[in-house]
């Protein structure tokens, strides 16, 4: 029973305002004073001040009177007011459980008006009760009330507070113009006139067949005109009913469970009558037994007409064929073959290896049976779009396969292509991509490849109106665009899921929907809960409508209009019900398709041509130079090199819906700075690069040795370019700077190095390509001395970051952020870019080579200069075995002969040494090599007595720097 659960509070009843007191001192005071004047002035005339007492006395009790009044009203203006207020909550409250109420149990007259659609055939097979309205009437609302009191009865404004406080609970008390129900299970029976008698178990008859489908509940009643729109009834179709109702009338015999029994008076009624209703007139009845109710309830019936209950009968079991519950002796078969159906239909049939060609005005196929037979859709003439709804298990996905190959055995690729787009993975579909009007297979988009749909999707439009602009053409039937634009057929598993995570394809959905017929793209969209998912905007558009088993009446009503959807039965998965346009809903039974039917209908079409695709598949993870070479027919145009061009990579142009050859033109592009974490593909590039190249770039330089002498290589070339004579002079110098890992190799530097890398990388960039040289930077991250690489650098490869935030310092847009990129995967020029795989000689770490290291022999004399004399001297002795290795300050060495120096002799010393013996370091650095062995730039610069920096040394690889007599400085180990 409907009841309330809710407490209201009553307003509390503030205190009744005190009456005002006697005044006494305000009496006495003028008396005193004037007695006081008297005695001092002895004038009579001020005792008349006396007589002033009594009258402020009687001015101020009729001034507190006055307040009293005035508060009084005020008191009963707020109370009044707030009774007002919760009067209207509690009428609130009542309303809404008198809406519940008969929400919950609809009458007849909300059936027969359709009012209580979403109600239809709702219950329970569990349910044993089968409840019915009796009519409406009163019962307790369940309302209370907490606070209040009226205050002392004497007082007359408590008194009102408290008649309105009493009437509020009145008014509260009761619930009026609910449904009281009775359980037809258990017997009802209707005492009275048979007239009105019969009136009233019409509309009881008319909610039980309302409540319960076909094949739960049947009917028995006498025979006569009176109950024959029974017979019209879809349940009298069915066949052994679960439960069976039955009217008894006097006179004649019952055998049913359920009894509905009419008499004239209450003893002539038949055993098990549960409840009993008794009619007092027209619309007046009084309920004088039921189970659990010992009071009689009086209660407002219904009356429903013969030709309404005939009607509503008629409307039901159409209702109910539609749903495929019932049929006319037109049965809707359990299961159906696809290639049966395309076996009848001559779509099967060998046309020399390829499908016959039909008028591209149409899309109709066969997709199974329905009670008369072949069932056949046309997403052309009754679409141009379609919704199918369906639970999970109904069988969604078989539906979409079947309609998908159907269309395909109907027509060739040159006139119809699909693009599939499922969110449960991808397996439904799988098998439909050998068709070869399959053009497209999306599973679960991420953010990216939702952009990417975006733009591919934007893209079609615009090209089939391109074509429709140049040929003049209306829509794709005209002649003008015959045979060049194949429609295409986007469908959509799970559309509620892909929109759930990216809302904005709606808008996309919405505008191909709009603009889909003459374009010819065309929809189906495929939903669990169509209710709230598919918008008004873009179902407007969808006039074609299929939905299988839905679990809401709701979910049927949102695709079909009507709620049948939610009846049909689980044990049936492939049962659906399909309205096009204005016509009525049919049901049918979707065919099977299994994947030898789809690689039949393949097999067929394998000598069209492929067709056109408007959707490319993501960039694959590996691109090679073979890769490039086989994709000529996605590169626009036939790609013109220059000796300086550099293939980068394969580039994705979904807005142009194709790949490009990423082509890097340094001598007009200018500067390229890569940025990338570690593993993201930066010394590929390098390497890639190096070996298309010739001169400077090869091989490319590498670690802390190689970037430093490529750096001063640059440099050199920007000092041979100020002498160049002429323009071939320079074009035929261009050169490209590999500069790997600089971030990397620039903080292993010293400060020093540092500070003159950034001033010879400075100048090479504002100055190089006047000179013919482009530089090519690969960094991890940009930042301190390095920040301006990028406002030098025109162009920007940006590489997969560990971080969003990275990746937008970077400058690369956040929304694009892909920490999933495969190596080489990266964004150049706004675009997504793939790069080439390096050589597979680029299969080492970073390092040093020792190409450009000069080596010391055993008999060569040497002046050593090292911060470890000792230890220096003894690995000399160790190498040279007999070779005279002499420390510089101990034994003969201060009066060492030049001539001496000269057989092979390797003098050490650490700086201090070598400062205190100047004249001898003068007198033998004109004629022996200096050696500078574990010296710092300090110690270098304190004996060579020189400011320029040295080459940079490879920490931990015992270099060694060597300053020849001509006043060269190079990289040397001892031999």
């Amino acid at each position: 029973m409907i009841a309330s659960d809710r407490t209201f509070h009553l307003p509390a009843a503030p205190p009744a305002p005190a009456r005002p007191p006697f005044p006494v001192v305000a009496t006495l005071a003028p008396l005193a004073v004037s007695a006081l004047i008297f005695a001092i002035t002895g004038s009579a005339y001020v005792l008349l001040f006396a007589a002033l007492g009594p009258v402020i006395a009687v001015a101020t009790i009729f001034d507190g009177r006055r307040a009293v009044r005035r508060a009084g009203a005020r008191r009963r203006a707020a109370t009044s007011e707030a009774f007002e207020a919760l009067r209207t909550a509690v009428g609130d409250e009542l309303e809404r459980l008198r809406a519940e109420a008969r929400d919950t149990a609809p009458d007849a007259a909300s059936i027969l008006s359709g009012q209580a659609e979403l109600r239809r055939w709702a219950a329970r097979p569990t349910d044993e009760r089968m409840p019915v309205v009796l009519g409406a009437g009163t019962v307790p609302s369940g309302i209370r009330f907490d606070g209040g009191g009226a205050g002392p009865p004497a007082d007359g404004i408590a008194a009102e507070e408290r008649a309105d406080e009493e009437e509020l609970r009145r008014f509260a008390a009761e619930l009026t113009g609910v449904p009281l129900a009775a359980d037809v299970a258990g017997g009802v029976g209707i005492v009275g006139p048979l007239a009105l008698g019969r009136a009233v178990a019409r509309a009881l008859l008319v909610q039980v067949a309302h409540l319960y489908p076909p094949g739960r509940v049947g009917f028995r009643a006498p025979d006569g005109q009176e109950w024959a729109w029974l017979d019209q009834l879809p349940h009298a179709l069915a066949r052994s009913p679960a439960t069976l109702v039955g009217v008894c009338e006097p006179g004649h015999r019952h055998d049913a469970c359920c009894l509905l029994a009419l008499s004239e008076t209450v003893d002539r009624l038949p055993p098990g009558c549960g409840s009993v209703l008794q009619l007092r007139g027209t619309g007046a009845a009084t309920i004088v037994r039921r189970p659990g109710r010992v009071a009689a309830a009086p209660v407002r019936t219904e009356l429903v007409s013969v030709a309404d209950a005939a009607g509503f009968a008629v409307a039901l079991a159409a209702q109910a064929e539609r749903a495929g519950l019932v049929g006319s002796g037109r049965v809707v078969p359990a299961h159906v073959s696809a290639a049966d159906l395309w076996g009848e239909a001559g779509l099967l049939a060998d046309t020399g290896g390829q499908a016959e060609p039909r008028a591209t005005a149409t899309l109709e196929c066969p997709i199974g049976r329905g009670a008369a037979g072949t069932v056949t859709v046309d997403l052309v003439g009754a679409g141009p779009h379609a919704v199918v709804g369906g639970t999970t298990g109904s069988g969604k996905s078989e539906l979409l396969v079947t309609w998908v190959t159907s269309m395909a055995a109907a027509y060739p690729p040159e006139q119809v292509t699909f693009l599939l787009v499922d969110f449960k993975g991808g397996s439904a579909f799988t098998p439909l991509i050998g068709l070869p009007h399959c053009v497209g297979l999306v599973t679960d988009l991420d953010d990216t490849q939702a952009a990417r749909a975006l733009t591919s999707l934007r893209a079609e439009v615009r090209h089939r109106e391109r074509i429709l602009r140049d040929a003049r053409a209306r829509d794709i039937t005209d002649a003008g665009v015959a045979g060049r634009l194949p429609r295409l057929v986007i469908v959509v598993d799970e559309f509620q899921a892909m929109l759930g995570a990216f809302d904005d394809l709606h808008m996309l959905f919405t505008d191909l929907a709009a603009r889909g017929r003459s374009l010819g793209i065309h929809l189906i969209l495929c939903t669990q809960r169509p209710a709230g998912v598919v918008r008004d905007a873009l179902l407007a558009n969808c006039t074609l409508r299929l939905s299988l088993r839905v679990n809401n009446r709701s979910d049927s009503v949102a695709v079909l209009g009507v709620p049948d959807a939610a009846d049909l039965r689980a044990a049936e998965p492939g049962r659906c019900l399909l309205a096009a346009g204005e016509g009525a809903v049919g049901p049918c039974q979707v065919a099977v398709t299994r994947e030898e039917d789809i690689a039949q209908v393949a097999h067929r079409s394998r000598h069209s041509a492929p067709p056109r695709r408007p959707w490319l598949e993501p960039l694959p993870p590996v691109v090679t130079m073979a890769d490039l070479a086989g994709r000529a027919a996605d590169v626009p145009g036939r790609l013109e090199r220059d000796p300086s061009t550099r293939i980068l990579g394969l580039l994705d142009e979904p807005e142009e819906q194709r790949y490009r050859i990423a082509a890097y033109r340094p001598g007009v592009d200018g500067h390229l700075l890569v940025i990338g974490g570690a593993g993201s593909g930066k010394s590929g590039l390098v390497a890639s690069l190096a070996a298309q190249g010739h001169g400077l770039d090869q091989p490319a330089p590498r670690g802390v040795e190689g970037i430093w002498d490529a750096l001063e290589a640059g440099t050199a070339l920007l000092d041979r370019a100020a002498r160049w004579t002429g323009p071939d002079e320079r074009d035929s110098a261009h050169q490209l700077l590999l500069l790997d890992d600089f971030d990397a190799v620039f903080a292993r530097w010293a400060p020093d190095y540092q500070a003159a890398a950034v001033d010879r990388l400075g100048v090479l960039l504002r100055q190089g390509r006047e000179a013919g040289l482009t530089v090519v930077i690969t960094v991890q991250r940009l930042g301190g001395q390095l920040g301006s690489l990028a406002a030098l650098c025109p162009e920007t490869l940006l590489l997969r970051l560990p971080h969003r935030e990275e990746h937008r310092a970077a400058g690369g847009d956040p929304a694009r952020y892909d920490p999933a990129l495969p190596p080489g995967g990266g964004y150049w020029r706004g675009s997504r870019v793939q790069l080439v795989e390096p050589p597979r000689t680029h299969d080492r770490e970073p390092g040093d080579s020792d190409s450009a290291v000069e080596r010391i022999s055993a008999g060569r004399a040497v002046l050593v200069v090292s911060s470890g004399p000792a230890r220096t001297a003894a690995e000399l002795r160790a190498r040279r075995g007999g070779a005279a290795v002499l420390e510089l300050g101990t034994g003969r060495s201060g009066q060492l002969e030049l001539q001496e120096l000269g057989a092979g002799t390797a003098l050490v010393g650490d700086p201090d040494a070598w400062q205190a013996h100047f004249g001898l370091l003068a007198a033998l650095r004109t004629r022996t090599d200096i050696v500078f062995d574990g010296c710092t730039l300090g110690d270098y610069r304190l004996i060579s007595r020189r400011r320029d920096l040295p080459p940079a040394l490879a920490p931990h690889r015992a270099r060694l720097w060597l300053l020849g007599p001509d006043g060269e400085v190079r990289r040397a180990v001892w031999e």
